[in-house]
C-alpha cells in the first residue's frame, strides 16, 4: 500500500501507492548544509515486519517503523551495503569487512567478525561490493576480485576464491547457482 525511499540527505519517506499523498517523512541526518548530501551513501532499504531497515557511511544503522516514520533503534554500523535479514537476526557488512550480527528488535550487536582477516589490505583499499547468505553461509565480493565464504554460524573464513583481477559486483542467486558481474562478464558458480 505504501512507496518506501530514502534520498540524498537521509530523509526516508512513505508515500501512498494509489495517490502518492505523504504519510510520513522522518529525517536521519541533523545535517541542513546540502553539500554534505553528496558524501552520504546509504544502503538499499530493507522491509521486513513493518521495519524498515538500513545502513550508511556515517556509521548508522537504523530500524525505523515503516507504519509510522518513528525511529525505533539505531545501532553504530559504518556500511552502506544492503544488510540481510533471517529470522530475527539482521547481518551485516562494514565498510571494512566486518560482518556484523544484530537482534532484529532492540538492535544489539551480538558478535561481530573480521571477514578479511588475513587480508592483506594496504591503506584499506579492499573494500567489500556486497554480499549474500546462502546455504549457512556468507558469500561477501570484494572490489579486488576476490570471494569471500564464511561460516554464518561462526563468522569464520572458509576459502577465498579468485574471480578476477578487479572489482566484482555482490552475489546474485538464481536457480540454485551463484553469479557476479566482472568485466561485462557473468560468472556462474555452483
Amino acid at each position: 500500500e505504501n512507496v518506501y525511499f530514502i534520498n540524498n540527505l537521509g530523509d526516508v519517506t512513505s508515500l501512498n501507492i494509489n495517490d502518492g499523498s505523504l504519510i510520513w517523512q522522518t529525517p536521519t541526518q541533523k545535517n541542513t548544509i546540502y553539500q554534505n548530501a553528496f558524501s552520504l551513501k546509504n544502503s538499499d532499504l530493507v522491509l521486513n515486519d513493518n521495519t524498515i531497515f538500513f545502513s550508511n557511511n556515517k556509521n548508522e544503522l537504523f530500524s525505523i517503523d515503516a507504519r509510522n516514520g518513528i525511529v525505533r533503534w539505531k545501532q553504530t554500523v559504518n556500511s552502506s551495503i544492503k544488510p540481510r535479514i533471517t529470522e530475527s537476526l539482521i547481518f551485516s557488512i562494514s565498510n571494512e569487512g566486518f560482518l556484523f550480527v544484530i537482534d532484529e528488535q532492540r538492535g544489539n550487536i551480538l558478535r561481530i567478525n573480521n571477514l578479511l582477516k588475513g587480508i592483506k589490505n594496504k591503506k584499506n583499499k579492499i573494500k567489500p561490493t556486497g554480499f549474500i547468505i546462502a546455504k549457512n553461509k556468507i558469500f561477501m565480493s570484494l572490489n579486488n576480485g576476490r570471494l569471500i565464504k564464511a561460516d554464518i554460524a561462526t563468522g569464520a573464513q572458509e576459502n577465498i576464491i579468485k574471480i578476477g583481477k578487479s572489482k566484482i559486483s555482490k552475489p546474485y542467486i538464481f536457480d540454485n547457482s551463484m553469479y557476479l558481474v566482472r568485466d561485462n562478464a557473468i560468472i556462474k558458480i555452483n
